[in-house]
């Protein structure tokens, strides 16, 4: 399978070389330097590289591309790779956080493009795994988990209710993860930051990222905008209640709207609830809560 490089910036015959001289070793996407657009190509695209390629670029597009480059999980993260000549590297090196995990030269061929991004990607790639081997539960601690379990189940086949699964247990069941559709970031970051230690959190810009991201991800609940450009959340909850594989997706819908025959409108269209903009802390809880238990 060839792999993924998520490539922008200035450089236009590069990128072309990426297109279509590199196209037998890698599946190329481009993104521009815009946050919000930075950020959804890397979240549906998955890319295992991201490519740099810089021809005079401005401080406040390095910027753009530092911060993103930097701000991804630390499981999450892939090779960032920059693509440049001296003076621009130098460039980026002088500001804040600026760092590459490989700098290869613009004037590069392209076998020496292909050789030099699959070095990078592999050994990244045998880093994560040798990273995961040395943090992997030890086989005493895993028959100790047993052990504690063996415990509880025998108390339950007692009678006594009183039970406490293991912590590790507990966290390997893992936890329900909600899909937050607005075209708002500050509402994403407002939500997130209610919710995300008892839930996992993704989020889409619009209607037509969420149902990209639902062909390939499983959720247990949508909170999702009524009034969204281009695709608004009527539209959206109908295709998702049209594909059999979302149409079980408990959705509730967030609205501004606190107009009476708006309200009625709204929920002729049988969402599992509504939430009225700003949104509650308390009552977005109770309602997640009354939904998924």
């Amino acid at each position: 399978m060839k792999k993924k490089l998520l490539i922008m910036g200035n450089n236009k015959r590069l990128i072309t070389d990426f297109f279509m001289q590199l196209d037998f070793y890698f599946d190329c996407a481009s993104t521009s330097l815009i946050a919000p657009d930075l950020r959804i190509h890397y979240q549906f695209f998955q890319p295992d590289a991201i490519v740099y390629c810089m021809h005079a670029e401005s401080r406040d597009n390095i910027n753009s591309v530092i911060r993103f480059a930097d701000g991804a999980p630390k499981d999450d993260k892939v090779p960032f790779i920059v693509v440049a000549d001296g003076s621009d590297y130098e460039f980026l090196c002088k500001m804040p956080g600026g760092r590459a995990d490989l700098r290869i030269g613009a004037s590069a061929s392209v076998s020496e493009l292909q050789s030099e991004i699959s070095s990078v990607i592999a050994r990244h790639k045998n880093n994560k795994i040798e990273g995961k081997l040395q943090t992997a539960p030890k086989l005493d601690d895993a028959l100790d988990t047993l052990s504690q379990l063996d415990e509880e189940l025998k108390k339950l086949e007692s009678g006594d209710l009183n039970v406490n699964l293991p912590t590790s247990l507990l966290s390997a069941l893992g936890r329900p993860r909600i899909l937050v559709v607005d075209d708002s970031t500050i509402i994403h970051k407002a939500i997130k930051g209610y919710i995300e230690k008892d839930y996992d959190i993704s989020t889409a810009i619009n209607g037509a990222a969420a149902l990209r991201f639902l062909k390939t991800k499983e959720v247990n609940l949508i909170l999702l905008d009524y009034e969204m450009p281009e695709m608004n959340g009527a539209e959206v909850l109908k295709a998702l209640r049209e594909n059999p594989l979302t149409a079980s997706i408990p959705v509730v819908f967030l609205t501004g709207v606190n107009d009476t025959a708006k309200i009625q409108k709204v929920l002729r269209l049988k969402p599992d609830g509504y939430l009225l903009k700003p949104i509650d802390k308390n009552v977005l809880l109770s309602k997640i809560k009354e939904i998924l238990g």
